[in-house]
């Protein structure tokens, strides 16, 4: 994982790109997801498999991630399918996620997005294949969301930093 630029000088985010993961995203397999904070949630698919889990997690600079992160303990993965109509209203992380790093597993439409409490705009994360966002939580008032509005899914994983 290459950490680069920072996205904006108020958001404790870096863009990040990995080596190709060469996951078949479209022929895996997916349940749909538990809810999110309580909330039913029909439109985001997960994919369990742990093989694939330990690739993503092979990838990442555990080195990097302890410079931002010294205190991390775990590092939660997930395959995510979100499909068109999907939609993560914006949102501050749960307190036991110190970080997250999400990485685009095909050029996506949409991506992460930024903004203050206000929900004004700050940023948003690349939607390339390979790429995506480092974001350190809980630093200061912002919060981020996403939504696929394309027609077709969206495929990510995410890596949630305990």
């Amino acid at each position: 994982m290459i950490v680069k630029n920072k996205l904006h000088k108020n958001v404790l985010a870096w863009e990040v790109e990995v080596e190709d993961l060469n996951i078949d995203v479209e022929n895996l397999d997916y349940k749909l997801q538990d809810g999110l904070f309580g909330k039913k949630v029909i439109t985001r698919f997960e994919n369990h498999r742990q093989d694939l889990k330990q690739k993503v997690l092979k990838v990442l600079d555990l080195e990097a991630i302890k410079i931002i992160i010294p205190e991390y303990k775990e590092i939660d993965i997930k395959i995510f399918k979100d499909v068109p109509g999907f939609k993560l209203w914006p949102h501050f992380d749960l307190r036991t996620h110190k970080a997250f790093i999400m990485i685009n597993l095909v050029d996506n439409k949409n991506s992460t997005i930024f903004c203050d409490t206000d929900e004004k705009f700050l940023c948003e994360a690349t939607n390339k294949k390979n790429k995506g966002v480092f974001h350190v939580l809980h630093k200061g008032p912002i919060m981020h969301h996403v939504e696929n509005n394309s027609n077709k899914n969206r495929y990510t994983t995410i890596a949630f930093i305990k």
